[in-house]
């Protein structure tokens, strides 16, 4: 059985301007070394994929972040020192995939491995539509597109919240979905690392 970590609820009436969101949009590598609050990683998470509109019987969910068809291939990954959990949007909790600390195989650069809290961005073909997966390199536009709109509201959010990120490109993808188990047709698109700026 899986473990499950209870989120908070996510603050979504807190007075952020999106305007000023987006003038204090940056990538800030420095943070400081304390923990990023579990508050702020729950409205995090709901800003960059949270549910924003729920199932029903005639129609899926909605996230925070547009996909190709509403396909919701990008799972998200959170890789914190007490252990890696997948983000569960439908009922915004963390599910437990691993009781390790791997914020070391985040990404190749010393200096992030450092950072409070990791992100995987995961790509899952099996949940594309057929003519959105037909081949590779339909499949990453779709993925890589689709990854970007969740990462910049991870971006927005942490702009008004006075946190850090950076998002990191030069990955070991291989190595990294080893450690996480993926499967053939699950793919790591990037990474991203939070921390509150110093």
């Amino acid at each position: 059985m899986d473990t499950i970590k209870a989120l908070p609820e996510p603050q979504k009436d807190l007075p952020f301007p999106l305007m000023k969101a987006l003038q204090n949009r940056r990538t800030t590598r420095k943070w400081t070394l304390d923990p990023v609050s579990e508050q702020d990683i729950s409205n995090l998470l709901w800003a960059a994929c949270g549910m924003s509109v729920k199932a029903t019987r005639t129609a899926k969910q909605k996230r925070t972040a547009p996909s190709a068809a509403n396909c919701q291939e990008i799972r998200l990954f959170v890789a914190l020192p007490e252990g890696l959990y997948e983000y569960d949007e439908a009922n915004h909790t963390l599910v437990l995939r691993m009781n390790k600390d791997i914020r070391d195989s985040i990404g190749t650069q010393k200096m992030m491995k450092s950072a409070p809290v990791g992100i995987v961005f995961v790509s899952d073909y099996s949940r594309m539509k057929t003519y959105l997966s037909k081949d590779d390199a339909r499949k990453w536009f779709v993925s890589g597109t689709d990854a970007g709109f969740i990462s910049q509201n991870i971006y927005l959010y942490c702009a008004a919240a006075n946190l850090s990120t950076a998002v990191l490109g030069l990955v070991d993808r291989e190595e990294l979905g080893s450690i996480l188990g993926l499967y053939p047709h699950e793919n790591v698109v990037y990474t991203q690392v939070v921390g509150n700026a110093r």
